[in-house]
């Protein structure tokens, strides 16, 4: 007795339910063990090369240049590193937590998730664990009219390996 292939739903009515394909497939010449077309995205622009985009668009900031910085009036730290993240290693005393995935909420006066740290007349030092991230948050964050805005170079990774204190 030959195993039956099992279909992507492994339903046991699969073959039942996917007739009209399979009979469309064997109308064009396919069977089932031959591979189906490829009906994949083109994806044009790598992340490489939007970070890379946003690097350039956004002013940085070196580790040295920012580790003075830290306990500054006049500079806000933005960690743009998910909450575990945030949780595992800590963060930069007195930065404010705002996760990529909500930072345009938290920058947003009008959203009920408004942070009023980002309703200040400072410069903002966004930072992630190693500077691609915070560049598109920051080009982002530029974009929605924040400013002025910097990235810090390297990240969290390069603040503690520059002896830089977390919290």
């Amino acid at each position: 007795m030959t195993e039956r292939q099992m279909h992507a739903c492994c339903c046991p009515g699969a073959m039942a339910l996917d007739w009209p394909f399979g009979a469309l497939m064997r109308r064009f010449g396919w069977t089932d063990t031959e591979k189906e077309p490829d009906m994949g995205q083109t994806i044009t622009k790598s992340a490489k090369d939007i970070v890379r985009a946003a690097r350039e668009a956004v002013p940085e900031m070196s580790v040295e240049e920012a580790l003075p910085l830290a306990d500054s009036d006049s500079h806000v730290f933005v960690d743009l590193r998910d909450g575990t993240e945030q949780a595992k290693t800590g963060i930069i005393p007195g930065a404010v937590a705002s996760s990529r995935g909500m930072m345009e909420f938290h920058i947003d006066p009008e959203s009920p998730a408004h942070k009023p740290a980002f309703n200040q007349d400072k410069t903002y030092v966004f930072y992630c664990a190693s500077g691609g991230r915070s560049a598109l948050a920051a080009q982002a964050a530029m974009d929605m009219g924040l400013r002025p805005v910097v990235n810090l170079r390297g990240g969290v990774g390069a603040w503690t390996k520059a002896g830089g204190a977390l919290e």
